[in-house]
């Protein structure tokens, strides 16, 4: 398994440079015909006739697939692999490389599948599903993944599969103070299984902000992302496991989160970039107290790759900058890819 992904990663990279080889092909090209026509349709239209594009205003390769597909209906996804540590990245636990981090978990692949609805050149709408594939590395993939996080029984398991978590959600890409920007707003309803049945959560509601600016020249740029959620409960938890967890302090649920992380990327061509996430300045407020907590700081380093205007990917590393260990370092993936 640990080659076949190894294989992926090798052909993902391999067709990313291909795209950018075919691209610098075409803009050499040889020149057209004399008598050949070079209109088109849209050219003819007057000004007020024509449909604006989002991408005059979004220029960013991550942004614009973040945002979705240009197309009226289409395909949407974000997924990401959350990994081990970088000793063993293909682990089933995923450490707790933050300090206050409040819950164990296994690795997983995960994320969101479903259709965007460009209502607007700048707007669009998306509903869907999650999809998780718990510990994807270990055991019979065709039954239920080993629960062997700390705490939980010794024959606990979790489904390996989940197709749950229904969502929908807004966001518009937009140009201000020449700054590019995004806005999006969503709902979730929380179905799997460790989520709903063992930690009783309902859902929550969020609100993010993306501000992107270049410093002065087109290779840096960066700006900062604002997050906000408020996390919605079934009821009083009960499951044995997690009641346990927290009264001995090593788990609280969430009741309200709120972050801002300062982000720089550099740009070496259109397919690859250097992005780094500065997570400093984010603050969680918990269900057994009236107080916000910041969160113990983290960072993450990558590389972003595009390779089309509608599939993006970031390899990464996250780790917290006062105490840099490699079995506190994970490894992560994370992809956005738009269809039609």
């Amino acid at each position: 398994m640990k080659q076949n992904l190894s294989l992926l990663i090798a052909a993902l990279t391999f067709s990313a440079m291909q795209a950018g080889a075919q691209s610098s092909s075409a803009k050499m090209g040889a020149a057209t015909p004399a008598n050949s026509s070079t209109s088109k349709i849209e050219d003819l239209k007057k000004p007020t006739e024509k449909m604006k594009d989002v991408d005059e205003e979004i220029t960013d390769a991550r942004m614009r697939a973040t945002l979705g597909s240009k197309s009226k209906w289409s395909f949407k996804s974000d997924l990401s692999y959350s990994g081990g540590s970088v000793n063993d990245p293909f682990g089933s636990i995923r450490p707790n490389y933050r300090a206050s981090a409040t819950a164990e978990s296994l690795t997983y692949l995960s994320g969101n599948v479903g259709v965007n609805v460009r209502i607007t050149p700048k707007d669009s709408i998306s509903f869907g599903s999650g999809l998780t594939i718990n510990d994807p590395f270990h055991g019979d993939i065709t039954k239920p993944a080993s629960d062997t996080r700390r705490g939980r029984a010794a024959n606990a398991v979790l489904p390996r599969y989940e197709m749950s978590t229904p969502f929908v959600s807004w966001s518009r890409g937009y140009k201000a103070f020449g700054t590019q920007m995004s806005t999006s707003v969503s709902t979730t309803y929380y179905t799997d299984e460790d989520t709903s049945k063992y930690q009783n959560y309902l859902g929550n509601v969020s609100l993010s902000q993306v501000f992107l600016a270049n410093f002065g020249t087109s290779k840096w740029n960066g700006g900062v992302s604002v997050s906000l959620a408020k996390y919605l409960y079934n009821g009083a938890l009960s499951d044995t496991g997690y009641v346990a967890a927290q009264a001995a302090g090593r788990y609280m649920r969430s009741d309200i989160s709120a972050g801002l992380f300062p982000f720089m990327q550099y740009t070496f061509n259109d397919t690859y970039s250097f992005r780094t996430v500065f997570g400093y300045f984010q603050f969680a407020k918990y269900e057994v107290n009236d107080r916000y907590v910041q969160l113990e700081p983290y960072q993450s380093v990558g590389v972003g790759i595009s390779i089309t205007r509608d599939i993006y990917l970031y390899p990464n590393i996250q780790f917290t900058p006062k105490d840099v260990r490699d079995d506190r370092t994970n490894v992560a993936l994370s992809t956005n890819i738009n269809l039609f």
